[in-house]
């Protein structure tokens, strides 16, 4: 939805409080890979590491966001998205999630106020706030602060559940001229006024086929996929270890004969396409199959699929011409 609203922004600026990874889930990588540069704040020290690695030319704040600078204490819950300052929804998380490794620090903290320092007198085109619950100490740094972002982006949900918490803070949002124009079912979107007219249109939708949406392969929603590809490419190069290994106790010579074949060598590029299409629609090994009914009563092959059958079939056959 950001990038419909402001897809045609030549080298636009953002601020990404609680930015996290800088691949997985990430706001910020569509417009930073299209030249847009920004400020990212993250207060756990493993990923604002990774933001510096990521983001060359960014400014990464490693800090926590409140309504006053000081000092904190953060509930890390490692190689999660649920590190917070809200020491309920720790505990909470404590309960639900069972995390292993959680650890406790003290970071400091700045106001939101601090932060658009940082971007100066730059136009900020939008801001996300995603702190697991501590939305509304963020935003009452904001006031006298100058920070006018075109489009604020507020996690509005409880974490982990269908719980609204905007009435909360929604009026500091208000009294600094903002409109909510989006509800996705985790954050709202809201416009400034002064651009509303020209934005409020591109959220008259829900994301659909004319936004040419294109999922990474760390977007959550394709975790699952990626892991069941991941199992069926493992299995399929077990199955072809295993295959050869078979092929080499039964026929030595034709195994390097077949190796040594032109067609081998110029299908090497077919083979691997075919591996992963074989993945993808979930079959499970390459040589599971019916053997070829004009093949019956042959020995020495194990079982395979009967193309692969037939070929290795023909080399065999040629190689016994040779003998």
């Amino acid at each position: 939805m950001l990038y419909r609203a402001l897809g045609s922004v030549e080298s636009g600026f953002y601020i990404d409080i609680g930015a996290q990874h800088p691949e997985i889930d990430s706001v910020s990588r569509a417009f930073f890979e299209r030249g847009w540069t920004g400020i990212h704040v993250e207060p756990v020290p493993e990923y604002a590491q990774m933001l510096r690695e990521a983001r060359p030319g960014d400014v990464v704040l490693e800090a926590a966001v409140s309504s006053e600078a000081g000092e904190i204490v953060l509930e890390v819950f490692p190689a999660t998205g649920l590190s917070t300052v809200v020491a309920s929804v720790a505990a909470k998380h404590v309960v639900d999630c069972s995390p292993v490794n959680r650890r406790r620090e003290v970071v400091p903290t700045l106001t939101l106020a601090m932060v658009a320092a940082e971007a100066g007198d730059r136009d900020v085109h939008w801001l996300k706030i995603d702190v697991e619950g501590h939305e509304k100490a963020v935003l009452e740094g904001w006031r006298s602060s100058g920070l006018r972002p075109w489009i604020c982006v507020v996690e509005s949900m409880h974490p982990n559940s269908t719980v609204s918490t905007h009435l909360e803070w929604e009026h500091i949002l208000h009294a600094e001229g903002y409109e909510c124009v989006y509800l996705d079912g985790l954050n709202r979107f809201y416009v400034a006024s002064e651009h509303a007219d020209r934005l409020r249109p591109a959220f008259q939708t829900p994301p659909n086929v004319f936004d040419n949406i294109q999922l990474g392969e760390h977007a959550s929603m394709c975790r699952e996929l990626v892991a069941r590809y991941e199992a069926e490419v493992r299995d399929l190069t077990a199955s072809r270890h295993s295959l050869m290994r078979q092929l080499t106790e039964i026929d030595p010579k034709l195994v390097e004969a077949m190796k040594a074949s032109v067609s081998w060598r110029l299908t090497a590029p077919l083979r691997a396409l075919a591996d992963i299409a074989t993945a993808v629609v979930g079959w499970r090994s390459m040589i599971a199959g019916e053997p070829d009914a004009r093949d019956e009563g042959r020995e020495g092959l194990p079982k395979m699929s009967p193309a692969t059958r037939r070929w290795l079939l023909q080399i065999q056959r040629a190689q016994k011409r040779r003998d």
